[in-house]
Order: C-alpha cells, then structure tokens, then sequence
C-alpha cells in the first residue's frame, strides 16, 4: 500500500480527519503523533476500530509499512470506505510518550484501576475490588475516567486504545503493562 505524504497527512490533521495508529501497544507507547488512538494490529483491531470511527468517515490508518496493507484490509473488509495509509516512519514532527504501569507494580493502584474489558471479560477474572468500565461504554461516557486513573484489561489492548482516546479528550490516565496477564504472573499480591 502506498502511504500519503507528510503534507498530504498534515492538511488531513488541519481539517479534523481521524487517525488510528494500528502499530502494536509498545510502539504507539513510546512514541505516537498526537491525538492518535491505538488499535494494535495485534490485538482487537477490528473490533477496537467499530468503537472508535463510522465505517464511513474518512479515516488514516498510521502504520509502519510492514503491516500497512494488512490493516487496510483488515478495515476494509469490515466495511471502512473512506481509508488512508500514512507511514509513521514520515512523521517528522512532535511525537509523544506515554508513562505506564509495570505490572510488578499494579498493587500501588488498585484505588484508581478500572477495567476496560467486555464485561464478559470482566464477570470471567478481574483484579478483586476495581470496577468494570467496558470500552464501548468509556467512549459514550468518557467522564468516568479521571486523571490519573489506571486502566487494564486483558492483555492491555483496549486499555492502550483508552488511554489513547482519552487523550483526545484531555483526560490523562495511565495503563498496566501487559493488563491482567501480566498482573498474573507478575503481581502475585494482588486478588485476582
């Protein structure tokens, strides 16, 4: 898939266009453009994707170019027909990072967790005490989240595309490293 161009990108940014960064959790943590979210290639993408964006608004895709072609047709299948592919290795500007919450360490925030999950998910094994916000239901309702909230879920996909969204939002929140698998194996302390 061919990528637009930066100045292509940026005149997108200046009219508002939505931008999904399908790049995996770590990649988008550690550097992403802002007002971005992330929908890991590796994880719900699809699914992510439908929460976030009409399957016909105009939507760039921010990739790198080895799984460019993947994500556009993974979206296009479910219906997107208004599809852009930047490459994020032409963004030259302003890039972010995001501070995260290794797993080890998930004890110190149980007060501010919640749970992103499906609330199947959620009802299946959750950390004892932390309430269940469904990622569909955040996005209609994103003021139950405050600053400085820590969120997980599964495998820290959909928490990442929180906190991302959130964001957006001007609502700044932390995620678990890894999200509930990682707590299990790496925060024994914790009731699960």
């Amino acid at each position: 898939m061919t990528s637009i161009t930066l100045a292509e990108f940026e005149s997108f940014q200046k009219t508002g266009v939505s931008l999904i960064d399908c790049r995996p959790t770590n990649d988008f943590a550690s550097s992403f453009i802002p007002n971005s979210i992330n929908a890991s290639i590796n994880g719900s993408f699809e699914y992510m994707a439908s929460c976030f964006f009409n399957k016909d608004e105009k939507l760039v895709i921010v990739c790198n170019a080895a799984n460019s072609a993947e994500s556009f047709l993974r979206l296009e299948s479910e219906g997107h027909t208004n599809l852009h592919i930047f490459n994020y290795n032409l963004w030259n500007k302003e890039k972010l990072s995001l501070e995260r919450v290794e797993a080890k360490n998930a004890k110190s925030y149980v007060k501010v967790m919640k749970d992103v999950s499906n609330i199947e998910d959620w009802e299946l094994l959750h950390v004892k005490g932390v309430s269940s916000i469904p990622l569909k239901k955040l996005i209609t309702n994103y003021q139950m989240i405050s600053d400085g909230d820590v969120l997980y879920c599964g495998n820290g996909h959909k928490s990442m595309a929180a906190v991302s969204y959130l964001r957006t939002k001007n609502v700044f929140t932390n995620d678990i490293i890894g999200g509930l698998s990682a707590m299990l194996t790496d925060a024994s302390d914790l009731e699960i």
